[in-house]
C-alpha cells in the first residue's frame, strides 16, 4: 500500500467516525445542555433589560454582563463550567451535523454532492453552520469567565469597531456587518411570527406545553429579533456617523433603545421577549429533533 493509499484510507476512517458521531445518541444528548445554557444567557439579558426599562440600572445588558451575574451566584463558577461545555459540544455537534449529518450537503455514507434536496439542503447546511457560530460566540464568552476571570464586552465591541473602521473600506464593512445582523434580526422577527421554528420541534403530549412552547416561541422570537435589529442599526450608524467607538454591542443597543420616545416601554418587551425565548430554549433542550 503505497502513501496515497495510506492517507486516504486514513481520511476514510476519520469520516466514517465523524458521521457515527454524528448519529450519536450520546453525542446529541449532552450537546442538548448548549440550549440549557444559551437559554439561561437570554434570560438574564431579558432580566437586566427590564430592569434598565424600569430604571433601576441594571448593570451591563449583554452576554458578559449576563454570565457575570450568574458567576456571583454561590456555585456559579461550576454552572458556568457546565455551560461552556453544553455551548462548546453544541457547536462541535452543528459542525458535525452540517459537514456528516443530515445537513451534509453530500448523501449519506458517501463523498458525492446531495441533489436530493436541492436548495432546502443548502439553507439546511447554512443554518447549521450559522448555529455553530452562534455556539461557539457563547462558548467564548462562558470560556473568558472560565479561564480569564470575566470581560468587558462593551469595550471589546467598541475596540473591535474601531480596530474594523481603520482598515481600507473599513466603515463600509462595518455597515455592511451591521446591515446582516440587522436582516438577521428581521428574519428572527418573520420566523418567529410564520413559526418556522415548528418544523425542528417534537409534538409535546401535554396540550399546555405546547401552548407554553408555541407562546413563548413567538414572542421570543420576536425578542431576540428587536435585539439583533437595533444591534445592526447601531453598528450602522456608528459607522454612517464616523463614531465606531460609540458601538458597545448588546449593552449599547439595548440603553440606546431605553432612550427613544417610549423606549422604556419597548424595551420592557423586549426584555421580556429575551426572557420567554430563554424559557423557548430550555424547552428546546427537551422536544427538538437534533436530526
Amino acid at each position: 500500500m503505497n502513501e496515497k493509499e495510506k492517507v486516504r484510507q486514513v481520511a476514510d476512517s476519520a469520516d466514517s467516525a465523524a458521521q457515527e458521531a454524528a448519529d450519536s445518541r450520546w453525542f446529541e444528548r449532552v450537546a442538548r445542555a448548549g440550549f440549557i445554557a444559551n437559554g439561561l444567557v437570554h434570560a438574564i439579558l431579558g432580566a437586566t433589560a427590564v430592569t434598565i426599562g424600569l430604571g433601576q440600572g441594571g448593570g451591563e445588558a449583554d452576554q458578559a454582563g449576563a454570565i457575570g451575574q450568574i458567576a456571583a451566584q454561590p456555585f456559579g463558577m461550576v454552572l458556568i463550567v457546565i455551560c461552556f461545555l453544553g455551548c462548546a459540544l453544541m457547536a462541535l455537534w452543528c459542525m458535525v451535523n452540517a459537514f456528516f449529518g443530515s445537513a451534509s450537503l453530500r448523501g449519506p455514507g458517501t463523498r458525492d454532492p446531495q441533489h436530493r434536496q436541492g436548495r432546502k439542503q443548502w439553507i439546511d447546511f447554512f443554518t447549521m453552520v450559522g448555529s455553530a457560530i452562534a455556539y461557539v460566540v457563547v462558548a467564548a464568552t462562558f470560556s473568558q469567565f472560565v479561564f480569564g476571570g470575566g470581560a468587558d464586552s462593551g469595550k471589546s465591541s467598541s475596540q473591535a469597531s474601531t480596530t474594523l473602521a481603520k482598515a481600507p473600506g473599513g466603515l463600509y464593512i462595518l455597515m455592511a456587518v451591521g446591515a446582516v445582523i440587522a436582516i438577521i434580526g428581521i428574519v428572527f422577527c418573520i420566523n418567529g411570527l410564520r413559526r418556522k421554528w415548528k418544523e425542528d420541534l417534537r409534538r409535546p403530549r401535554s396540550a399546555f406545553t405546547r401552548f407554553l412552547v408555541g407562546f413563548t416561541g413567538v414572542v421570543g422570537y420576536l425578542g431576540k429579533g428587536a435585539t439583533l435589529l437595533s444591534v445592526g442599526i447601531l453598528i450602522v450608524v456608528s459607522a454612517a456617523t464616523g463614531d465606531p467607538e460609540e458601538f458597545t454591542g448588546i449593552d449599547g443597543a439595548l440603553k440606546g433603545m431605553r432612550d427613544q420616545p417610549f423606549g422604556p416601554y419597548l424595551l420592557l418587551a423586549v426584555g421580556l421577549g429575551l426572557i420567554l425565548y430563554g424559557i423557548f430554549l430550555a424547552l428546546r433542550s427537551r422536544y427538538d429533533r437534533m436530526e
